[in-house]
């Protein structure tokens, strides 16, 4: 084993034993902690990368009023107690040391406007918080509870409305405690799975060419696949499904994005194709010149904007 993966796995263990601490103490018995604050479900420091020329503003477009407008950015994408379970906000406590970590590293690249140089250690901190980031936000413990109360209703039909305690407390149905509550308990558990896929990916950064700024929604990471259509009946929008694309905007001007090995390989089956007849592919190329050298990948108008797409239909 190289150290390089040594240091990997002591990350990757560090935050899967604090997971572990969170999610063995029951939801009875959490210790109580200072939870009267506002919890941010999409970073602030992130948040800060698209302010208006005012750092401690950010432009707001409310999609169910079809309302825009600007707040400040300590008052958007949070609640007070969010991350609270039981009075406890530990669970938050190990958002902010994960995002303590992070942050220097995307100021880094927001500064550079590359990924050139960026060791296994940051490489590791960046797919944690892009995990973390993912599984997080108001949007996907909505989700989560609509899921879970339709596996509830389907099981519930099928059983006649008679549920046998085993299925009662494998629906998690006899635990006091809300279905926002019962999602969070599980959010760090799904982080480490999260960042096990990441770390398989290739990591790109794109930049804007200058013609439009890019968005940042209140579920920051969407998934899309453009190499691999749907079957009809199953998703393709899974991390470890082939084509996977992952994305997350740091700035006005800059989208980290975690893509599947198998994009490479089309992109360099396109390349080669191109350079066969005598031409440049004008996106399989910078594709793979953004990955060998770490530079980012200039995205045009229309690309911009299908990003932002993402980002709105996401929020």
């Amino acid at each position: 084993m190289t150290g390089e993966h040594r240091r990997r796995d002591l990350i990757l263990s560090q935050v899967s034993q604090k997971r572990r601490e969170v999610e063995h103490r029951t939801l009875h018995n959490l210790s109580v902690s200072n939870t009267d604050y506002n919890q941010h479900y999409v970073s602030q420091f992130v948040l800060r990368g698209f302010h208006t020329g005012n750092e401690g503003q950010i432009w707001v477009f409310d999609k169910l009023k079809c309302k825009s407008f600007t707040d400040a950015i300590k008052n958007v994408a949070s609640e007070h107690g969010f991350y609270n379970i039981a009075g406890s906000a530990e669970i938050d406590e190990v958002i902010q040391k994960t995002e303590d970590a992070t942050a220097p590293i995307v100021e880094e690249i927001r500064t550079r406007k590359s990924l050139k140089g960026l060791d296994e250690h940051k490489r590791i901190w960046l797919s944690g918080f892009t995990a973390l980031q993912l599984v997080r936000t108001k949007g996907y413990s909505e989700r989560a509870q609509d899921m879970m109360r339709q596996i509830t209703n389907v099981v519930t039909h099928l059983s006649s409305g008679k549920l046998s305690n085993k299925i009662r407390k494998q629906l998690g149905l006899n635990i006091p405690a809300s279905g926002h509550e019962k999602t969070l308990a599980t959010i760090l558990g799904l982080a480490r799975s999260a960042v096990e896929e990441l770390l398989k990916k290739m990591l790109v950064l794109c930049q804007s060419d200058g013609s439009s700024v890019f968005w940042i929604g209140d579920s920051p990471v969407p998934l899309q696949n453009s190499i691999n259509p749907r079957d009809g009946l199953r998703s393709n929008l899974g991390l470890g499904v082939p084509g996977i694309e992952v994305y997350l905007p740091i700035s006005k001007d800059l989208v980290l994005a975690h893509m599947c090995p198998s994009i490479a390989v089309v992109a360099a089956a396109l390349d080669e194709e191109a350079r066969g007849m005598g031409f440049i592919h004008a996106r399989a190329r910078p594709y793979l010149q953004a990955l060998h050298n770490g530079t980012p990948m200039v995205l045009d108008r229309q690309e911009i904007h299908d990003q932002n797409m993402l980002q709105l239909a996401y929020a």
